[in-house]
């Protein structure tokens, strides 16, 4: 028996107590986050005529403060676009939009940790059929979770999601 085989049993019946349908947590999927790349979904939230891009403002210890484009990781199982319908609805209140895509996919690295280091991407274009939740719409000085629309993109866009800038415009 090597002398990782006894812990890694142990870890396997852990994870066999698991609902994974139902999340892994945070602690659970920050530890996993630093043995395997995450699969997110990315989307490029558009006004009715595409002329303006919607961004959340998001200021936590991960990613520190900046907008970022709406999404989500996706859970054991689940389709790419049934994660992005729930992100829209957590995040915005958006229930009903029309989907493109995916636009393209990335792999974004965060070289200063390990911990949620590595996610590949896929971005979808998405249209909603209704406005975004009123309740979360940013004022002049910005919020966690609060959203904005944007002509061009913004400085302030947080560093991980510098490969999406070409969508914002």
């Amino acid at each position: 028996m090597s002398k990782f085989e006894a812990p890694h049993r142990d870890v396997i019946h852990l994870l066999d107590q698991i609902n994974v349908k139902e999340g892994l947590g945070t602690d659970l999927y920050e530890a996993v986050s630093r043995l395997t790349p995450s699969i997110s979904v990315e989307a490029v939230v558009k006004n009715f005529d595409a002329s303006k891009t919607l961004l959340i403002w998001r200021n936590d210890k991960m990613y520190g403060p900046g907008w970022h484009l709406p999404g989500g990781v996706l859970r054991f199982k689940e389709t790419l676009k049934d994660r992005l319908f729930k992100t829209l609805d957590r995040e915005l209140g958006i229930t009903k939009a029309d989907i493109t895509g995916p636009l393209g996919f990335h792999e974004i690295f965060n070289e200063k940790r390990d911990v949620r280091g590595h996610f590949i991407s896929f971005v979808f274009e998405v249209i909603p059929h209704d406005p975004p939740s009123a309740k979360k719409q940013s004022g002049d000085k910005p919020s966690n979770g609060c959203w904005r629309w944007f002509e061009t993109c913004p400085q302030n866009l947080i560093v991980n999601q510098a490969a999406f800038r070409k969508y914002i415009k």
